[in-house]
């Protein structure tokens, strides 16, 4: 049984700037991003009838990968079996890519019941943020808000740069 309710959607306006600078409003992130009204720092990395793979808008952390689903539906329980298969599988490409790339060696796996589409975070754990920060669910929050503030451009192109490879990864698939 799906409990999200339809009718929070509406009259919700949110607004972000994503790490480029760029403003964006928005009543649900997930939705306009599928829809193309809303643009991810570098495009999104992988697109298909149920999700959405891309970097994380306002975060400009190295391999911090969001998947999320196209439909309003928040837990993974009340995902069909073929989303649930493709979620899985687009979990399990990404990290390996990302391993592969050496961006990053470990990382920690999000989802939470609270937004109005499933989203997964695939969070990075390099190793300057566990130093600073210590590892696993307990840093994030930490993590984010450090990177948000303290960012270089560099880092922020290194970001792109790996979007960039990502999605030819996917292309080629």
């Amino acid at each position: 049984m799906n409990n999200f309710n339809e009718d929070k959607l509406t009259g919700n306006t949110k607004e972000a700037i994503d790490i480029l600078g760029r403003k964006w409003k928005y009543e649900c992130m997930s939705c306009a991003i599928a829809k193309g009204e809303l643009e991810l720092p570098g495009g999104l990395i992988y697109e298909d009838e149920y999700i959405t793979v891309g970097a994380d808008t306002e975060i400009p952390l190295n391999g911090f990968i969001i998947i999320a689903t196209k439909r309003h539906v928040n837990s993974i329980a009340d995902l069909t079996i073929t989303e649930r298969h493709e979620l899985i599988d687009y979990i399990a490409k990404m990290v390996k890519l990302l391993k592969e790339l050496n961006i990053v060696h470990e990382v920690t796996i999000v989802q939470e019941e609270r937004s109005k589409h499933l989203h997964v975070w695939i969070f990075p754990c390099h190793e300057k943020y566990k130093k600073m920060f210590g590892k696993g669910v307990g840093a994030i929050k930490d993590t984010c808000e450090y990177v948000k503030s303290n960012a270089s451009d560099e880092e922020v192109q290194q970001c792109l740069n790996t979007v960039q490879k990502l999605k030819e990864y996917f292309k080629e698939v």
